[in-house]
């Protein structure tokens, strides 16, 4: 396997295991809103490329979605929305320390 290859698969594969973490009910809020700026500057300032912060929290979102789907089957629109939400918050985070 290349290492591009495995830098994506580490991304994606780190992405699953945060999107546990929202099945935590007072971790889901921050989690969704504030871990994707906070995250994305914080690779940006050890320049870790836009791809990889974006791969994390998209892979993140589709984690959230098909956990929830599978398990309570409600809020589709809004689980729909996170893999595209949660890369765009943290492409902030990172334009903002490396524009």
């Amino acid at each position: 396997m290349s290492r591009l290859t495995s830098r994506v698969l580490y991304a994606a594969v780190l992405g699953q295991l945060v999107a546990q973490l929202g099945w935590i009910d007072p971790l889901f809020v921050p989690l969704v809103l504030a871990a994707p700026p906070f995250t994305g500057a914080l690779l940006a300032v050890n320049r870790v490329g836009f791809p990889w912060v974006a791969v994390l929290w998209a892979s993140t979102g589709l984690g959230m979605l098909w956990t929830d789907w599978h398990v309570n089957q409600e809020d589709v629109l809004f689980n729909h929305a996170l893999p595209a939400v949660m890369p765009l918050l943290a492409g902030v985070g990172w334009g903002v320390v490396r524009p």
